[in-house]
């Protein structure tokens, strides 16, 4: 089966969950961040501790994704990357997985060597899978 992590910011939510959503449609299992209901690296709940542990538990359900996935996909419209993006970046060049990207630049040269290619719609995306 073809699979496909997506991994970008936030701010990008609703773009990213068409690009999931045609994804799917073309038969991909997508990993899709947990950004519909954003929470924001601000917002405390319930104490500091159970703060920590929800993101933490976020990050690290999306590293298991990116274990899981054939390939990781960088949603970065005009090069945006934020520091989650970059951890997800990071643990999947350390596991070998290819990292396709949505542009060619993050705003940092390091990332930038981290992309293997640049593709720019989902049906590119499904002709590489």
């Amino acid at each position: 089966m073809k699979s496909v992590v997506v991994c970008g910011s936030k701010k990008y939510a609703q773009e990213i969950a068409l690009f999931c959503a045609e994804l799917e449609k073309l038969g991909v299992l997508v990993f899709e961040p947990s950004i519909q209901e954003p929470i924001f690296e601000n917002e405390k709940f319930h104490s500091e501790y159970v703060t920590s542990k929800l993101f933490k538990g976020l990050t690290l359900e999306h590293f298991d994704w990116i274990r899981k996935a054939e390939v990781c996909y960088i949603f970065n419209p005009k090069g945006y990357v934020g520091t989650s993006v970059t951890m997800e970046m990071a643990y999947a060049s350390a596991l070998g997985k290819p990292i396709f990207a949505l542009e060619a630049e993050t705003g940092d040269p390091c990332r930038d060597a981290l992309i293997d290619k640049v593709i720019t719609t989902s049906k590119a995306l499904i002709r590489i899978l």
